[in-house]
């Protein structure tokens, strides 16, 4: 089973837009690879400065996902712990 298909079978629908955006990332690794410079007819200059650009864009997207995800989880985290606390106190 691909990684793609798994993860679709197993998240929170409710949850669906805090997952990682697996599709889209894939879809970007693709795309810049597609759009490199040829080897043959670039400088090695040319085609450092491409993944140089590539691998700051894709960082950035990168870290964009980490924060999203970490953020949802804090909050989530934070719900548990006031619950956890209420029924403590309820006791």
């Amino acid at each position: 089973m691909k990684f793609t298909e798994h993860l679709g079978t197993h998240l929170t629908p409710e949850w669906r837009s805090q997952y990682i955006q697996y599709e889209k990332m894939k879809e970007v690794l693709y795309s810049g690879f597609e759009k490199m410079p040829p080897k043959e007819d670039s400088p090695a200059s040319d085609i450092q400065r491409y993944f140089n650009k590539f691998q700051d864009e894709w960082f950035q997207i990168c870290d964009e996902e980490l924060r999203k995800i970490n953020t949802f989880f804090a909050e989530k985290i934070a719900e548990a712990d006031r619950k956890f606390t209420s029924l403590k106190n309820d006791l």
